[in-house]
């Protein structure tokens, strides 16, 4: 590789650096807020943050009077649309989420794995007034709710094991379950029964109920939750939304031909 090359990747490799530090919670950043963040110079990063810009995956904006401030561009909204409209399990899951979230009037979400991460990759809102804090595109730990740990409790046992050895277990609420053995202990139990539930474990004062999909080769590939504020979710209507979810995830299974 020659020099031009390799100053283009180092290039590109900071860039790609600077997009991590837009998130959620961040959706505006400043320009020396970045800089200290990445620990890239100020005048480095208002260069690779004007190119960005450029391409319209960055936009300036002001806030409060503050100049300098940032966020990501609607050229992210695009490809996100492209990557999503590509995801075969959301194919075929939407029809059977519409119409689980028709029968219960509540949220569905379907999430997929990440590398270490669960990504919402769809969300039905319902009609009630109110509504759950997640969007399509959101990440959350495995390990942290009912819809992010369905997945985590049916992986293979040594993936498990390797993603709560490796994996900072992060807390994402006062409820956030981040003990090991406790985990091992809820995910042994949740094989049994087939399904996961949390007390706001990502949002306080919600329950989800949780539940794989497997496709064809019996490996899980995503899962679904139906969540809401607790005062919706009590002992008596769990039974009811956990049956509805459960037929769902398996009508979604056997369309990925899995069978049992």
């Amino acid at each position: 590789m020659n020099i031009n090359n390799k100053a283009l990747n180092n290039s590109l490799d900071k860039a790609l650096t600077l997009l991590r530090y837009f998130t959620s919670d961040r959706p505006v950043i400043g320009l020396s807020e970045i800089s200290r963040l990445s620990g890239i110079p100020k005048a480095t990063v208002y260069r690779l943050i004007s190119t960005l810009q450029d391409h319209g995956f960055i936009r300036k904006v002001s806030v409060m009077g503050k100049d300098n401030q940032y966020k990501l561009g609607l050229r992210f909204l695009e490809y996100g649309k492209l990557v999503s409209e590509d995801l075969e399990i959301r194919k075929i899951a939407l029809p059977y989420m519409e119409m689980l979230r028709d029968k219960l009037n509540e949220c569905v979400q379907l999430i997929i794995k990440d590398n270490n991460e669960a990504v919402y990759i769809e969300k039905l809102e319902c009609s009630n007034y109110i509504r759950l804090y997640t969007r399509t595109g959101r990440r959350a730990p495995l390990h942290g709710g009912a819809c992010p740990r369905a997945i985590l409790t049916f992986l293979p046992d040594d993936e498990i094991k390797s993603l709560l050895d490796s994996d900072c277990l992060s807390k994402i609420t006062d409820s956030t379950i981040v003990d090991k053995e406790k985990l091992l202990e809820m995910i042994a139990a949740d094989r049994q029964r087939g399904y996961t539930i949390s007390y706001g474990e990502l949002e306080l004062g919600t329950v989800a109920i949780g539940a794989p999909i497997f496709d064809y080769t019996g490996s899980v590939v995503a899962s679904i939750s139906v969540a809401g504020p607790e005062g919706r979710f009590t002992e008596k209507e769990i039974p009811y939304l956990l049956d509805e979810l459960l037929k769902t995830t398996k009508e979604i299974s056997g369309a990925l031909g899995y069978s049992k």
